[in-house]
């Protein structure tokens, strides 16, 4: 409102001077009500602390505010005024000047809540529906963006670069929206789909993101492999469009464990429960936590003394222990046993 406002007057630089002079006028008026004996210099440091140079030429803080500590070694202050500050006929001097010793409680509000409140209804209720339209459209894409980026997802870098990638797209396609002249055939709504696209392929990446974060907590160097290798992996689907296959989420990928890390994984198979500890009969091996294993090595070994084989020694009266090893790896469950190799080897 106040960007029309000085667009409609012919001196911009007056009306905005007087903005600027009523904001100026009540903190000062404020200022020297709860310091009476401050003067224009401790009311720069305060307000406008980049217009406050130190002797000792250090900056005054992190914020531009002189720490107490400093304050209480150092008062007062040695400096000086900023040459903006410092010309003869500045406005913010002749304001001070003028400025009355007046509580901010007491003095006349800038800005009048009734007033105000009926400005906004009247604006909604002569709001056009297209203009409605395209704040509303802006609002959900940055709401919707601030949402998946309050998402904790630890250190990914991937991730982080994809939100950052995020927002910048956004802003190049919602930019256009304050042009008004959208049509059904635009490019702006081509823009909007691929954006929505955008969206759909980030808050895929996130989800994955977020739930390694929150399984390996406590070993984060899993987590960062498994999603680095997935990234590679989701990264050439992602120019595809949306799709409404499901993506295949399996991909290879093998991790040596640390010892710790051991038990972290374990620990993510909980225990059967009295109804499941049938299942300990049936099945075919040891269970990890009460979970059958997906694969498993069967290895059998039998020795025997061997006479005039192909592997008995040279000598014919001789007798050596011969070890013979059968190896079959399978692949199924208590009530399907499939067979995938079978090997038998003399060691």
């Amino acid at each position: 409102e106040r960007l029309h406002a000085v667009e409609a007057f012919s001196n911009s630089f007056e009306f905005s001077a007087q903005l600027e002079r009523d904001i100026l006028l009540s903190d000062m008026s404020a200022f020297k009500a709860a310091n009476p004996d401050a003067v224009f210099e401790d009311f720069i440091r305060w307000h406008s602390p980049g217009d406050w140079l130190n002797d000792d030429g250090k900056e005054n803080g992190p914020s531009g505010i002189p720490a107490v500590e400093d304050l209480k070694e150092n008062w007062p202050p040695q400096g000086r005024l900023s040459q903006r500050m410092s010309e003869h006929g500045n406005l913010w001097r002749k304001i001070w000047n003028e400025a009355p010793a007046v509580s901010a409680s007491e003095q006349k509000p800038l800005l009048d809540p009734n007033r105000e409140g009926e400005k906004i209804l009247h604006y909604l209720e002569t709001l056009r529906p297209n203009d409605l339209l395209e704040q509303m459209v802006g609002t959900a894409f940055r709401a919707s963006a601030d949402t998946l980026n309050h998402t904790h997802f630890g250190a990914l870098k991937q991730m982080a670069m994809k939100m950052d990638q995020l927002y910048i797209t956004m802003s190049s396609v919602l930019k256009p929206l304050q042009a008004n002249n959208l049509s059904g055939d635009s490019e702006t709504i081509e823009d909007l789909r691929r954006l929505c696209v955008v969206f759909e392929h980030v808050e895929k990446l996130l989800t994955v993101a977020a739930s390694l974060h929150r399984k390996f907590l406590q070993a984060p160097r899993i987590s960062e492999a498994i999603f680095s290798d997935f990234y590679d992996f989701y990264l050439p689907k992602m120019g595809r469009g949306s799709g409404q296959e499901d993506v295949q989420m399996e991909f290879d990928m093998k991790l040596r464990l640390r010892n710790h890390e051991r038990q972290l994984v374990s620990n993510m198979f909980m225990p059967p429960t009295a109804n499941q500890s049938w299942r300990k009969v049936l099945s075919m091996g040891n269970l990890l936590n009460g979970h059958e294993p997906i694969l498993r090595e069967i290895i059998f070994s039998s020795s025997d003394h061997v006479n005039g084989g192909h592997y008995a020694p040279s000598t014919p009266r001789a007798y050596q222990q011969e070890i013979e090893t059968y190896r079959m790896y399978i692949c199924g469950t208590s009530n399907d046993l499939r067979v995938a190799l079978s090997v038998t080897s003399c060691d």
